[in-house]
């Protein structure tokens, strides 16, 4: 016990260097893990672009393995994006994909894509709103109170890109959409970024009041005896949807 405590005593100074040295050396094994299980995988280029710069050539999510289906898209400084789409046809698997590779390139990490050239910019998303029963906070309440923290977040970072999946779901559709596009025409009156995925194919209208800042893009189906998924983002608006042709099959089986 004596010759522990001595030995205490003479190496405690360096306890706090150790640890901080077998954490850099775990960090840096899962890293060289990650790389070597994912050969597909590739370096993200960063550059010193002032401004969002998102260019993704083949990106993809990780999660998805083999089946994924890779895509191409570009994100321009202050320009925001409608991203439309039927359900399950891929808009937010799409947006999880920007943002988690985003990150894993902040990281440090390989990102999962044929190429991906990003600068640095904050990140902020809102995809996954719950209410709080306990805090009673409906859900509606809670889709506006993270709205608010978005805005109050990107008045401080103007270096901003906004994932946004499903603006106001919580309300009616004549409600929603105009409460969407209040926001969006008040967001983009601030100097920051957007992808937005939406059901409301009227707010892709507003690429046509301000095709200088708002671009229509979309996951098409195909409609025949049965639906067909293509899952790649084109540009343009969706045609097709997809929910009175399911439920239709429920109802009919």
């Amino acid at each position: 016990v004596r010759r522990y405590l001595r030995w205490q005593r003479r190496n405690m100074q360096n306890i706090y260097s150790w640890i901080d040295a077998v954490s850099d050396m775990d960090a840096m094994v899962s890293m060289a893990t990650m790389r070597y299980n994912e050969p597909d995988s590739c370096d993200a280029q960063l550059t010193d672009d002032e401004g969002v710069v998102f260019e993704a050539k083949g990106l993809w999510h990780p999660f998805l393995g083999e089946k994924a289906v890779k895509n191409d898209f570009t994100v321009r400084d202050s320009n925001y994006y409608i991203i439309t789409g039927a359900n399950m046809a891929g808009k937010s698997t799409f947006l999880r994909s920007v943002g988690i590779n985003y990150i894993l390139a902040m990281s440090g990490m390989t990102v999962f894509a044929d190429s991906l050239k990003v600068s640095v910019f904050s990140l902020f998303s809102s995809m996954r709103t719950s209410d709080d029963l306990a805090g009673g906070i409906s859900y509606f309440n809670a889709e506006l109170l993270r709205l608010k923290l978005l805005l109050d977040n990107v008045r401080q970072n103007s270096r901003t890109l906004i994932i946004l999946d499903e603006i106001l779901k919580g309300t009616n559709s004549l409600d929603k959409l105009n409460g969407s596009r209040m926001f969006l025409e008040a967001a983009a009156k601030l100097p920051v970024t957007g992808i937005i995925a939406t059901h409301d194919l009227e707010l892709s209208k507003m690429a046509e009041a301000q095709p200088e800042r708002f671009h229509n893009y979309c996951f098409e189906i195909k409609l025949t005896d049965n639906i067909t998924y293509t899952y790649k983002i084109t540009p343009g608006v969706a045609r097709n949807q997809n929910a009175t042709y399911l439920l239709k099959g429920i109802l009919e089986g």
